[in-house]
């Protein structure tokens, strides 16, 4: 799922930047205007907190890009610790309520008409509510963090094209007007260790339906950081070493945690199963029929005939 969310916020951040980019104004050489919202409350705050901590603090500029996004990921991090939870609770109880629910997924995959489809499909909603789950619960959840980041993000943007203090600047030899190549490789290397710890504690089944969105999650994110110059790609860098920390606290101290609540809860309220839908799925069909006796060769033919 996370993997899932990061392609979203991903294209929607690109969508973003490809909306808000003509909301600042530029002149002919290319360089803004000052008029727009974009600049007045994206691009303009973000480029004064930039210059003061240059200016004030004596950092460069790379540093100060990574000092913005540390901030902005520890003040957000409560909230997603919050969401992470509510995910992962969700998830595991839907793990352990997929086993009952094989027979209603058998018959959607099998179901011949779509009012047979839609009929399995209310059934199966209705099971999973009646037990707590929320089926777009551990979809949405974890979802507000990184619509939160997305103001900053385009802000970042905007500045590192037009700040002229982060134009002329360098970070360790890169140039943070243009794109680095050795960023963008330690982004899919970040990104891609954050995909793999985020396997840990599924199961089989789950990790081969993860497999390819593990993979395809840096390419993705690599193929986003191409559009971007160096500046923004620190922001990418600085978040991916949190994210990897987030998601071992998340693979290795909440999901454990979490399964152990989620199997004691089960223990002493054993899930409502869907009762009729088994009886209709696994107990199979017989033709009952009536068994026709000759004439005074029934079952009770003897009996009546000692009576006689």
């Amino acid at each position: 799922m996370k993997n899932v969310k990061r392609f979203l916020f991903g294209g929607s951040m690109l969508m973003s930047l490809l909306l808000l980019s003509g909301c600042v104004k530029t002149d002919k050489s290319g360089r803004p205007t000052g008029e727009g919202w974009a600049y007045h409350f994206l691009m303009e705050p973000m480029s004064n907190f930039l210059d003061y901590l240059a200016k004030n603090f004596h950092m460069n500029y790379g540093f100060a890009i990574i000092f913005v996004t540390l901030v902005v990921r520890f003040v957000l991090m409560p909230l997603f610790f919050r969401q992470m939870h509510a995910s992962t609770v969700q998830q595991e109880k839907m793990q352990l309520l997929n086993t009952y629910a094989k027979p209603i997924n058998e018959r959607i995959k099998n179901a011949k008409t779509q009012e047979e489809k839609m009929t399995a499909n209310m059934e199966l909603q209705k099971f999973y509510k009646e037990n707590g789950v929320n089926m777009l619960g551990s979809m949405s959840a974890g979802c507000l963090p990184m619509l939160l980041q997305m103001p900053i993000f385009s802000a970042l943007y905007f500045t590192a094209r037009y700040n002229e203090g982060i134009l002329k600047d360098y970070f360790f030899g890169i140039d943070l007007a243009k794109r680095s190549i050795a960023l963008l490789i330690i982004i899919g290397i970040l990104y891609l260790i954050q995909s793999y710890i985020s396997l840990v504690g599924l199961d089989e089944e789950q990790k081969e339906k993860m497999k390819t969105m593990t993979f395809m999650s840096p390419i993705i994110t690599v193929m986003f950081g191409l559009t971007m110059p160096a500046g923004v790609q620190l922001y990418w860098v600085a978040g991916g070493v949190v994210a990897i920390v987030q998601q071992c606290i998340s693979s290795f101290i909440i999901k454990p945690k979490v399964r152990k609540q989620v199997d004691e809860e089960f223990k002493d309220n054993p899930p409502k199963k869907p009762v009729e839908a088994v009886k209709k799925d696994v107990t199979p069909k017989k033709d009952v029929k009536p068994l026709n006796y000759p004439s005074g060769k029934g079952r009770n033919a003897g009996k009546q005939q000692r009576k006689k």
